[in-house]
This record gives C-alpha cells, sequence and structure tokens, in this order.
C-alpha cells in the first residue's frame, strides 16, 4: 500500500510539474508575441532617422577609422578587451561578490558605426558586446560580434598577445588562471536593429525590444512566429498531460485515503 501511495504522490508531482512548465512555455510565447507585434508595429527606416526605429544597414568604421583587435590581429570597426584572473584574490568580496579581478580593459577609441544610403550612426557598445548587450527577455538571435577567449594556467601555458602585462604572467599562482577575451565587430556585416537613434547614436531602446542582429528583419519575424508556434503547442500538450497525471493520482490517492 505504501507502495502504491509513493507512485500515485510522484504522479501527482510530475503532474504538478508540467503544468507549471506549460505556464513557463506560455509566458516565453507570450514574450515573443509582444515582441513580433514591435517588430511588425516599426516599419523599417533610414539609420538617419530620429526616435524609436527599425533599421537596416551595414556595420561601418566609426571616426577613429579602421581598428586593429589586440588579440587576434584582425581587421574590424569595433573591439573591446577584457583580461580576468580568475578567483579573485579580494577577500572582502563574499558571496556576493565578483569571482575575478578585471586586470585589464581597453576597447577602440570610438563606436562602430551603422550606414545605409542616408548616411551612418554610431552604434552604442552596449548592442555589441556581449554579454554586457541590451537583449530581450527571450534571447535566440545570433550577434554582430566575435568573440575570442583564451585562457592561460601556470601548468597549462598558452601564448598570450603582447597586451598581456609579462608581470601578470609571472603572478599568477598555482590556484589561478588568466581569462583573455577579445569582442569584435568585422566592417561590412549586414545587420537588422531595432533601438533608439538620437544625437549621439543608436541605443538601446528605453523600454520593449532591442535588436542588433545580422538577420533580416523578415527572418527575424519569422523566426519569433516559428517560436511562437512551438511554444503555443508546448504549452498546451505540457498542460493537458500534467492535468492528467495530477487529476488522475489525486483521484487515485483519495480512493487510498
Amino acid at each position: 500500500m505504501t507502495s502504491v501511495m509513493v507512485v500515485a504522490t510522484t504522479m501527482f508531482c510530475l503532474g504538478g510539474i508540467l503544468v507549471g512548465g506549460a505556464g513557463i512555455f506560455a509566458l516565453l510565447a507570450l514574450g515573443d508575441l509582444r515582441a513580433l507585434w514591435t517588430l511588425r508595429r516599426i516599419p523599417v527606416t533610414p539609420v538617419t532617422v530620429r526616435g524609436r526605429v527599425a533599421v537596416e544597414g551595414v556595420t561601418e568604421y566609426g571616426t577613429a577609422g579602421p581598428q586593429l583587435a589586440p588579440v587576434t590581429g584582425e581587421d574590424c570597426a569595433w573591439y573591446r578587451v577584457t583580461l580576468l584572473r580568475e578567483p579573485s584574490r579580494d577577500s572582502t568580496t563574499g558571496d556576493y561578490g565578483p569571482d575575478h579581478d578585471v586586470l585589464l580593459e581597453i576597447t577602440s577609441p570610438s563606436w562602430a558605426a551603422l550606414g545605409d544610403a542616408s548616411g551612418r550612426v554610431p552604434i552604442d557598445p552596449r548592442l555589441l558586446d556581449h554579454p554586457r548587450a541590451l537583449r530581450d527577455p527571450t534571447p535566440g538571435e545570433p550577434l554582430v560580434s566575435i568573440t575570442t577567449e583564451i585562457e592561460h594556467r601556470g601548468s597549462q601555458p598558452a601564448r598570450l598577445p603582447r597586451i598581456v602585462p609579462p608581470d601578470v604572467v609571472r603572478d599568477l599562482r598555482r590556484s589561478e588562471r588568466l581569462r583573455l577575451t577579445e569582442v569584435r565587430v568585422p566592417r561590412g556585416v549586414k545587420v537588422f536593429a531595432l533601438g533608439r537613434v538620437t544625437a549621439t547614436g543608436l541605443l538601446p531602446s528605453r523600454a520593449g525590444l532591442t535588436l542588433l542582429t545580422p538577420r533580416s528583419r523578415a527572418e527575424v519575424i519569422t523566426s519569433r512566429r516559428d517560436a511562437i508556434g512551438m511554444g503555443g503547442r508546448l504549452a498546451v500538450w505540457f498542460g493537458l498531460i500534467g492535468l492528467v497525471l495530477a487529476a488522475g493520482s489525486a483521484v487515485w490517492l483519495r480512493t487510498m485515503g
């Protein structure tokens, strides 16, 4: 009798989990539905139009001209390089502090630009630098930027570029590692952007969806439609199966009581 009750209780809990999962899928589908509504409501305009805009163009050099990425040596329109030491040597950070020390952080002297036939506007690096980028609650769009990571340990040394100070390498302890990350944006990448254009440049939207993706507007809309359909189907199936399991096991437990 006890084993039967355990099985019934397990089925009831599983049904509850599935119903909860259905709710999560429904919320994700709702987020994609809001995003799709925004994408359809805002038409594509030239990059020089001010306000909340949707634009299509290509990445261009900024006011400082062509840039050379310090880690890979690649030509690019913008870069950011960070050097982290893990774990952190700061014993005062506590459980909620960073687990690393930032030893180096440099960026290109100017923002990359987004251009089309009407002109160019600078692109806020927050739209380029993952994970700093302000993205939509259900991320899934490919990035315009390219990320290169190098990890160095004393026991597993890596070839490091000149940008890494030699004294930092010599000072590394056995239990520590260096993580060098370069994020760069090539010139000439076709992109679709949804954001806010001001005198400063293309910025994240104050509220709602913000995008910068190498996909076209049509591809983004198709992707959202597909995600809504999949999320809706999963929500229905998870909900139905969960309700059946929960209701059936509840009746079973009541008869045993």
